[in-house]
């Protein structure tokens, strides 16, 4: 008898312990969602975030548009927000960014026919202007929208032979 008890004893506290080391794991999750709160706009979690907008055209080295080339943006939060030029050479490009004045841009000649990879890469700094601000149905995080207006120049690669 003394046998059974002597391995019944440790088995109950190895239960009662792993439950209470789970509660207790889990209370600073628990008191930092529902006492402390955030640390952004009334005590809500996460961070700004804007809307941005930027439209042009991309040119060649002769001042022709050029259709096929890939303009892109990459945001460190949001990701990757592309568009791909119209026959015209134009482009608008829509997302979301951590507010700024200033986006970076990337053309990227697609190399799918169109131009065959004839261009490098280009890449340029667009100034944004505020052009709308939030409104009060708006998230505490929402910084408005921003917008500007770019043309972008792409040069051969001299390394193409052709």
């Amino acid at each position: 008898m003394m046998a059974v008890g002597a391995f019944r004893l440790p088995r109950i506290l190895l239960r009662k312990s792993a439950k209470l080391l789970a509660a207790v794991s889990l209370l600073p999750l628990f008191f930092s969602c529902e006492f402390s709160g955030g640390t952004g706009p009334d005590g809500t979690y996460g961070f700004p975030y804007a809307d941005f907008e930027v439209w042009g055209t991309v040119y060649d080295d002769r001042n022709q548009p050029l259709a096929g080339i890939r303009v892109y943006y990459m945001d460190s939060w949001w990701g990757m927000w592309y568009e791909d030029t119209l026959p015209d050479g134009t482009f608008c490009l829509r997302g979301n960014f951590t507010p700024s004045g200033l986006i970076n841009l990337t053309a990227v000649d697609l190399g799918d026919g169109q131009n065959w990879g004839y261009y490098m890469d280009a890449t340029v700094t667009v100034a944004l202007d505020m052009v709308s601000e939030p409104d009060d149905s708006d998230d505490e995080w929402y910084q408005g929208l921003y917008a500007g207006e770019v043309d972008i120049m792409m040069f051969p690669d001299p390394s193409i032979p052709w």
